[in-house]
């Protein structure tokens, strides 16, 4: 596969609209985003029209959707694999406690990073190729080596499938968010029978490292294993839960925002329930922003 030149774009990829009596005023919905433009957006296009086909779907088999906001990356002492595997099993808990009109979307199933985001998209590239009449098909693993999408390409995604709704782009897709948190976290760690969460970390510690090479080789064969392995133990006891996610951090300032405009055009009632760590939040929280992840001010320079 041949180099792709990188571009970056910067701005506001959703409007919505306000009504100003029978007719509709449409603005820039209020949250900026840089992105590469090129195949990766043209991919994450094709992404966006899949995963609304799936929320669709449920909608029209009568479930409550849910959208479930939780960390994904490695950054910060974290594993990816194991994010995965935290936001899987809590989704099927929550389906479980919440019962089977409720849909719960799991990001981590359309990202990049897990086995089943990656198969979707070596389909999307598959179906651009062809549409594009490619001599040689696009191949995702090479493109992800020459420029991998960034916080702010997966962010426009879903800022886009959050908001957008097919009337004001207000949110009317989704009938609640839920932030992942730390008792969450320690549920996934000790469901097997563990005790206590220390017990749990250091068990699947033991297990991942037992069975998996790529696992083995990052905690205990590179320079730094030590070092890494206290900080895995640290991030799944203390600190795992969408604190500590820019991603979930802008996300929570995307609910916050379509709350405040669905106040103004719709009424208190319409605001759309935000949980964290299994509670609904507090009154005032949908009010409060938190600190930015991947979203730009207008002074920031393009990457």
């Amino acid at each position: 596969m041949e180099e792709v030149p990188k571009f970056i774009q910067q701005g506001f990829p959703v409007q919505f609209a306000r009504s100003r009596g029978r007719k509709k005023e449409w603005s820039p919905f209020p949250f900026r985003l840089e992105w590469q433009t090129g195949l990766w957006f043209e991919l994450f296009e094709k992404h966006i029209e899949f995963i609304v086909g799936d929320i669709e779907r449920a909608k029209a088999a009568e479930k409550l959707v849910v959208y479930l906001s939780c960390p994904i990356s490695s950054r910060g002492g974290g594993w990816s694999r194991t994010n995965i595997e935290v936001a899987h099993h809590t989704a099927q808990r929550l389906t479980q406690q919440w019962g089977n009109r409720f849909w719960i979307l799991n990001p981590t199933l359309y990202q990049l990073e897990s086995r089943e985001g990656r198969g979707l998209l070596k389909r999307h590239a598959h179906l651009l190729s062809l549409e594009k009449g490619l001599k040689h098909e696009i191949d995702i693993d090479s493109l992800n080596k020459l420029s991998p999408p960034r916080g702010g390409d997966y962010l426009r995604m879903w800022l886009r499938i959050l908001t957008e709704d097919g009337e004001s782009n207000l949110g009317g897709r989704f009938d609640a968010f839920y932030f992942l948190g730390s008792s969450d976290v320690w549920n996934f760690f000790t469901h097997s029978g563990k005790v206590n969460v220390t017990d749990g970390v250091e068990d699947y510690f033991a297990r991942q490292f037992a069975r998996d090479p790529e696992f083995r080789e990052r905690f205990g064969e590179s320079p730094h294993a030590p070092t890494l392995a206290t900080d895995f133990f640290r991030y799944y006891t203390i600190k795992a839960s969408s604190h500590f996610s820019l991603g979930s951090h802008d996300e929570y300032n995307i609910w916050r925002i379509l709350n405040e405009l669905r106040c103004e055009e719709l009424g208190l009632a319409a605001q759309i329930p935000g949980y964290f760590d299994g509670r609904q939040l507090g009154l005032g929280a949908a009010e409060v922003p938190v600190t930015r992840g991947y979203e730009k001010t207008k002074s920031e320079k393009l990457a």
